[in-house]
């Protein structure tokens, strides 16, 4: 459907002239038929004014629907605010002036005299006769315009009850959240399939025919899409900007959707277009050359990262130290001042407090210094004073690019600092021997994280990935993560991504989301994990679309949608740091596992853990893996203790060559499409210590469990983990095993947990 949105325009600037940001319900009437949505007949009486017999009869009903008009009264029902009454003159007078009675003495005694005030009217509307399934026969469909993602649709089941039921159904049956700018025609159909009015009212219903057609659904969701864009705070179509426009309910008569009640709010709030040159970041992330200013002659923070930069690789030839009264510290050339710098240079790492910030980036960018900075100080936006900061260097930045001088891009402030390993450099201020770095990355991944802690607790965590590029963003002053996923998306060296966010900056979340879906189209991974989470207080809602759709569930559904992986929880996260970048370029097959242990609990563990139906699904073996799974177990005599079925318990008996044969025999079946290896390591019959004395084992042995493990892993392309269920003294097992690239975990719930989700996210039907 193509419109000029003349008439939504007209409606606006009308009620932008009569002093309003809000519209009347008679003028949602009129934007829902620019968009080609139906609406019910109905007229608009003003405060002291009649409606006569004539109009009254245009409205085709023997009754109407009388409901009051007013800005401060959103939810009309709760407050006597709706009613039925006869379709002549005189009722409906009667019933009007009912109902501002009851309307003003349900209001607080504080408030009454504003809400009379406030009341412009009453809408007279026909009664709908409409098709009445019970329980779930009314829809909601709203948008509001988020901050962070701009337009964003909520379509799910209405009526009065609508927090009670959302809050009380299942995630992803309860309302359907899209990004406005992101959804696709092909793709709203599988959002609002899962709904759960979907069932009781376009599909057949206990031998009733639908009443609506998915298609009707899809189409009026799609027609709400289009007036959401046109009128976007990143649309420069027009000048308003749709904060908030809601149905509630729709409702079916005779296979059509009807709209009951709506409510908007408008504004003129348009985004401001970034001017950040983003292709700077190769700058920063490969400089040739690095400037860093606030290195002391002791270690301070300064001295730290002018260190770590060196052990990274980066030859000190090629850097400069802001310092007076030296010529050199560590190999570098000092100069005085910023001015007195010989050239600009790609990367300038500033170490110094908040209050001395703005006059460092203000040298740079007056003498033309940098391309790149990397802002470490504390205390920006986070101490009084410290946002007028931010808001100075952001003014200084803006002025810089504008004139055309050269003006760097600034990550941070409050920020840990970057690793990159083809940069060669690595600007964190943890000393080596609290955190050593590996000269080489370890996976081909990249960590952006908002919070420099949570990056390098990962790090230090999970040694053996070491990112490509480890990206602390502070406080995104400049830089956003939606910059570096930019990026990065073509970066042949990257193949996963791993961020963890906390906020954006106004319209970056839509950025980002757009970023994702680039990055995924391409085959490649984005996991994410968000912190701060609460939702938005209740009182200060104003529609039932805000309080279904709350900041998080918001971000988490776009998200997903852009092809994201989303955590839950730290757990979900690291262990999908991990599977993203081990079982990186396996395939994702089907849902059937294979399982096998040495010990029968861990058996059973792991079958409770499946979650049947929604999880993975026990794969059958072929004959021909029996006879090899028996015959791996015959020389022990272990055929004759057991049945093979899955899950494959060998029994503590079972030494290295019989587990790991068994293992080989089922992770071969053509059946099987993944594994779980898991592991007690306690026996006797394995080699599962490291070389020590007591004892004649050596974890590292050829043939040993762990040199047959790795050896599986390597040959084959399905996914496997392994879990490791035992304590500290198995550790150096666990870490030989990672130290391979296996995904480990240490209790056999936390690897079937992670083998569902990554099986279940990973998986071609997941939309991925």
């Amino acid at each position: 459907m193509t419109t000029a949105w003349t008439r939504t325009s007209r409606v606006l600037e009308r009620a932008e002239k009569d002093g309003r940001d809000f519209l009347l319900e008679p003028e949602v009437y009129e934007i829902l038929k620019d968009a080609g949505i139906p609406t019910p007949r109905h007229m608009f009486v003003s405060m002291g004014q009649k409606a006569s017999r004539k109009d009254l009869a245009a409205l085709g009903t023997a009754e109407v629907v009388v409901k009051i008009v007013s800005p401060l009264v959103i939810h009309k029902s709760d407050v006597g605010g709706v009613a039925f009454a006869k379709a002549n003159p005189a009722a409906v007078t009667r019933a009007c002036a009912a109902m501002l009675r009851t309307v003003v003495a349900r209001s607080r005694a504080a408030e009454r005299k504003a809400v009379r005030e406030s009341v412009r009217g009453f809408l007279l509307v026909e009664k709908v006769a409409f098709d009445d399934a019970g329980f779930g026969s009314e829809i909601l469909l709203g948008l509001r315009n988020s901050q962070d993602f701009g337009p964003v649709l909520t379509m799910g089941s209405g009526g009065l009850d609508v927090e009670y039921m959302n809050a009380r159904l299942k995630e992803g049956r309860a309302v359907a959240i899209a990004s406005a700018h992101l959804l696709d025609d092909a793709k709203a159909g599988g959002l609002i399939e899962p709904l759960a009015f979907f069932g009781k009212l376009a599909a057949t219903f206990r031998g009733r025919k639908p009443l609506v057609s998915p298609k009707t659904l899809v189409d009026t969701f799609l027609r709400f899409r289009d007036l959401a864009v046109a009128f976007s705070a990143f649309s420069a179509a027009t000048p308003f900007v749709l904060e908030e426009a809601e149905v509630n309910p729709f409702v079916v008569r005779r296979g059509r959707l009807v709209p009951l009640d709506g409510v908007c709010r408008f504004s003129r709030a348009k985004a401001a277009a970034s001017a950040r040159p983003v292709e700077a970041v190769g700058r920063l992330l490969k400089p040739a050359s690095i400037g860093i200013i606030g290195v002391s002659e002791k270690m301070n923070i300064g001295h730290v990262i002018l260190n770590n930069i060196l052990k990274g690789g980066f030859d000190p030839g090629n850097v400069t130290v802001v310092k007076p009264g030296l010529e050199s510290i560590e190999g570098c050339r000092c100069v005085p001042t910023v001015e007195a710098m010989p050239a600009a240079v790609d990367l300038f790492v500033l170490t110094l407090g908040a209050d001395q910030c703005y006059d460092v980036i203000k040298d740079l960018v007056d003498h033309g210094k940098a391309r790149s900075v990397i802002l470490i100080a504390g205390g920006m936006g986070e101490k009084e004073g410290g946002a007028s900061i931010e808001g100075r260097i952001r003014d200084l930045l803006r002025e810089g690019r504008t004139s055309g001088r050269t003006t760097p891009v600034v990550n941070g402030g409050n920020c840990l600092g970057i690793v990159s390993k083809p940069g060669l450099y690595d600007t964190l201020f943890i000393p080596d021997h609290k955190l050593p770095r590996p000269k080489r990355a370890g996976s081909a991944s990249a960590m952006i994280s908002q919070s420099g802690a949570f990056m390098i607790c990962r790090m230090s965590k999970l040694p053996s990935i070491e990112p490509v590029y480890s990206v602390s963003l502070g406080n995104q002053i400049d830089l956003t993560a939606s910059d570096y996923l930019n990026y990065l998306k073509d970066d042949p060296e990257v193949r996963t991504f791993s961020v963890y966010m906390e906020g954006f900056r106004p319209g970056d979340g839509l950025a980002f989301a757009r970023a994702i879906r680039e990055i995924t189209a391409s085959g490649r991974a984005v996991l994410v994990y968000k912190a701060g989470r609460s939702p938005e207080g209740r009182s200060a809602t104003s529609s039932h679309t805000a309080s279904v759709a709350g900041d998080y569930g918001v971000f988490k559904a776009l998200c997903e949608q852009a092809g994201a992986i989303v955590a839950n929880d730290l757990f979900e996260f690291e262990s999908f740091m991990k599977g993203l970048a081990w079982l990186e370029g396996r395939v994702v097959r089907g849902r059937r596992v294979g399982l096998v242990s040495n010990a029968g609990f861990e058996c059973v563990m792991m079958a409770d853990n499946l979650k049947d139906g929604t999880g993975l699904d026990l794969a059958a073996f072929a004959p021909e893996t029996r006879e090899r799974i028996l015959a791996s177990l015959r020389p022990l005599g272990i055929d004759r203790l057991l049945d093979v079925h899955n899950p494959l318990d060998v029994t503590p008996v079972a030494d290295d060559a019989a587990f790991g044969e068994s293992t080989r025999a089922f992770v071969e079946d053509p059946g099987v499409d993944c594994a779980v290896i898991s592991n007690v390591p306690l026996t006797k019959a394995l080699q599962t210590l490291p070389a020590g004395e007591g004892h004649g084992e050596d974890l590292t042995r050829p043939g040993g469990f762990a040199a047959r493990t790795i050896e599986l892993f390597r040959t084959t392309s399905k996914p496997i983990v392994v879990n490791i269920d035992a304590g500290v003294l198995y550790d150096p097992l666990a870490d030989h095993l990672e130290k391979a690239c296996i995904p480990v975990f240490r209790r056999a719930d936390e690897a079937l947990r992670f083998l569902r989700m990554y099986v279940g996210r990973m998986s071609p039907k997941a939309g991925r």
